[in-house]
């Protein structure tokens, strides 16, 4: 049988307090909403908490108060509290020159080459509630009990709002990365890794990778500055089904687990926001994430509707590392990488300038280059460093029918530079020099290279008196003009 709510009103007021029998009708002699009105009238709180214990028996209140914090915190760098951007900056590889004793370059400006970018302060965030103790004080049993639970409860799911919103922002800077460096590397696998198979073809190209990331290498960052990684600056991200498939489908299988276990740091995301995208191995700055004067507000008070107004805010520094390691494990297709490949025909050499003669004590600059097309079938000739090949110089009489016999002072330096002794020579003898050097083919065959330049010896320049070394001395002026000299003098 039903009860009407004047029979629960009724029965309440009979066994109420006093004070509760005072202020609040008798529900048999009044009508039934003039017994409401009074009962949830503003200043008749006490009496409405009476009225609900009479009815509830309510003796305790339970707050669930569970806090989730980012996983990502880690990555997070230290947080800042002034500025607006920060500026990073990369140094480039430096370029190795020849030796050289006579060197006199020291004055030359060699200048490194940098790379920079920069992170501003953005994706600015506000959470806030109001908190009404006089609406809340109806619903708790007048010690309190429940009450600041559920202000603890409810300020905890605010930092757990703020920390859930960071993560899928941080995971979200994957995509964002693949937008706007124009696609991150990717490694393809066959399919899904879904069983022991496609497990192990994960596990492999991530230790393949990983072990070309320990060298200097540009091919998985986004400037033109080489860097490596070793296992404690790399991070494997996974979901939570591929990391099942290979804990249970692929460890499981091998019987020295230590050996095998994965021995980079490991992240667990809900999903990656790029398609067909199943792990990623990153450098540890690949996400970069400072937050800015972040935290909780002191609460304001509102007198118009008796309210506290709580704020928490959170601002930072967020954006992808152009110079850190990325690669998506994916079903997509392999980035592919533009090679440059030399087809090399044959080696030269000859004289700078073209003329094929040399003085006796004098130099002849000689160059010597590889012959053959370059990616797009140039057919000009691949130009060398210094001190890539050997020189081997010998000579003849003008006849050729004789040698003539060479001292150390005739030789070639690292420089390509033929220097010629000042005795034992004469003019029309014939200096042959040969070149040997070797192309190292890292996708074919090496090969040995030879060629050779003949050049006629003449006779040495006699400097006048204008050529000497005291006219060619910018400070020192020099003239022909002279007094006869006499007896007398």
């Amino acid at each position: 049988m039903s009860v009407l709510n004047s029979t629960v009103l009724s029965r309440a007021w009979l066994s109420a307090s006093n004070d509760f029998q005072q202020r609040i009708p008798n529900p048999s002699v009044n009508s039934y909403s003039s017994v409401i009105e009074h009962l949830f009238a503003p200043m008749n709180n006490d009496l409405f908490n009476e009225f609900s214990g009479l009815l509830n028996g309510l003796n305790a209140t339970y707050v669930d108060i569970a806090r989730f914090e980012n996983p990502l915190r880690f990555i997070k760098k230290p947080s800042t509290s002034w500025g607006n951007s920060e500026r990073h900056v990369a140094v480039k590889y430096l370029q190795a020159h020849a030796g050289k004793f006579d060197d006199e370059t020291l004055l030359k400006v060699e200048k490194p080459e940098f790379v920079e970018w920069f992170y501003s302060v953005n994706e600015p965030r506000r959470y806030d509630f109001s908190w009404s103790k006089q609406d809340l004080a109806r619903a708790f049993a007048q010690d309190g009990t429940g009450y600041d639970d559920l202000l603890s409860a409810t300020i905890t799911q605010m930092l757990s709002s703020a920390d859930y919103d960071e993560m899928n922002i941080m995971i979200q800077c994957f995509a964002e990365a693949d937008r706007r460096m124009d696609g991150l590397y990717r490694y393809n696998l066959s399919a899904a890794p879904e069983d022991e198979a496609t497990g192990r073809e994960l596990l492999r190209g991530i230790r393949t990778v990983a072990g070309r990331m320990k060298f200097p290498t540009m091919l998985y960052n986004h400037i033109p500055v080489p860097v490596h990684e070793n296992g404690d600056s790399l991070i494997l991200w996974m979901t939570p089904e591929v990391a099942s498939v290979i804990s249970v489908e692929t460890l499981a299988y091998v019987f020295n687990l230590p050996q095998s276990e994965i021995q980079y740091r490991t992240v667990i995301i809900p999903e990656f926001p790029i398609p067909n995208v199943y792990a990623a191995l990153t450098s540890e700055d690949f996400i970069y994430y400072r937050d800015y004067m972040t935290g909780l507000e002191p609460p304001f008070y509102n007198p118009g509707n008796r309210t506290m107004k709580y704020y928490y805010w959170a601002n930072a520094l967020i954006g992808v590392n152009p110079a850190a390691n990325c690669v998506l494990f994916t079903t997509d297709a392999n980035t592919v990488i533009p090679t440059i490949t030399m087809s090399i025909t044959g080696a030269t050499l000859e004289p700078v300038n073209g003329e094929d003669t040399v003085e006796i004590g004098g130099v002849k600059p000689l160059k010597f280059a590889l012959t053959g097309t370059v990616t797009n079938g140039s057919g000009s000739p691949v130009a060398v460093e210094p001190d890539s090949a050997t020189f081997e110089v010998s000579a003849t009489n003008a006849d050729a029918d004789e040698a003539v016999s060479l001292n150390t002072r005739t030789y070639v330096d690292a420089y390509g530079v033929l220097h010629m002794q000042k005795t034992g020579l004469t003019a029309g003898d014939l200096v042959t020099v040969t070149a040997k050097s070797t192309y190292v083919n890292p996708s074919g065959a090496t090969t040995d290279y030879t060629a050779s330049a003949t050049l006629t010896v003449a006779a040495a320049t006699v400097a006048g008196a204008k050529e000497c070394a005291v006219a060619q001395k910018p400070f020192i002026e020099y003239t022909d003009t002279t007094e006869p000299a006499t007896a007398s003098e």
